[in-house]
């Protein structure tokens, strides 16, 4: 495994920085893996550039933000696509995910169910659903870039950029919806060949344990 300069700096979870360490196990380059507790993150963000995480440290400089971390690596490592257009179906699948995540998931679910900011909406089970059918919508979608492309993935015939970052979404998103990795035949064949790529098995199976 080739050595890397690079250090990212995440949670003590999967979230927003799973897929960026599952581009690093495709990719076989080495990474330093700096893990912090929740508790312990408030010490620390008067140090970051934004105050948040995740950040990359590479030997250019400091990165921000999940989605473009994950492009970085990905580009870096040859897992973003072969040409302009593999590239575009990339970013589509990271931005149609994404605003799944951001619209329904974190603010409709995690508040309540996950992080206990607020009280249990009594219309939870409605809240669950419709968010459900919005998951669906986005996962038909999908499918049908991958039925275009005729490939063992979404965009070619080995994971990459936008496999990783579903494969991290459904598996975050899962709290809220116990089922979503299976929520569509599709979905569940796609989820069983992320899981059976030799690089990605060995990385999800040795990972460390995490609720999120």
């Amino acid at each position: 495994m080739a050595a890397s300069q690079d250090k990212l700096l995440y949670l003590n979870a999967k979230a927003r920085g799973e897929a960026i360490r599952m581009l690093y196990a495709l990719g076989g380059e080495k990474y330093e893996d700096k893990r912090v507790d929740f508790q312990d993150l408030p010490q620390i963000k008067g140090d970051l550039p934004l105050g948040q995480v995740p950040t990359l440290e590479t030997k250019h400089g400091v990165l921000t933000q999940s989605n473009s971390i994950a492009r970085y690596v990905a580009k870096k490592l040859g897992l973003a696509g072969k040409e302009l257009w593999e590239e575009a179906l990339h970013d589509v699948v990271i931005e149609a995910v994404q605003a799944c995540i951001d619209a329904y998931a974190v603010p409709n679910i995690y508040a309540w169910k996950v992080f206990k900011f607020i009280p249990t909406p009594e219309n939870s089970e409605q809240i669950l659903e419709d968010t459900k059918n919005k998951w669906i919508k986005v996962l038909n979608y999908i499918e049908s870039i991958a039925e275009k492309r005729g490939k063992k993935y979404i965009i070619g015939d080995s994971p990459g950029l936008a496999e990783c970052w579903l494969y991290a979404a459904l598996d975050f998103c899962k709290v809220g919806c116990p089922d979503l990795m299976n929520l569509t035949p599709w979905t569940k064949g796609f989820t069983e060949a992320v899981e059976a790529d030799p690089k990605l098995k060995k990385y999800l199976a040795e990972r460390p344990k995490s609720l999120l």
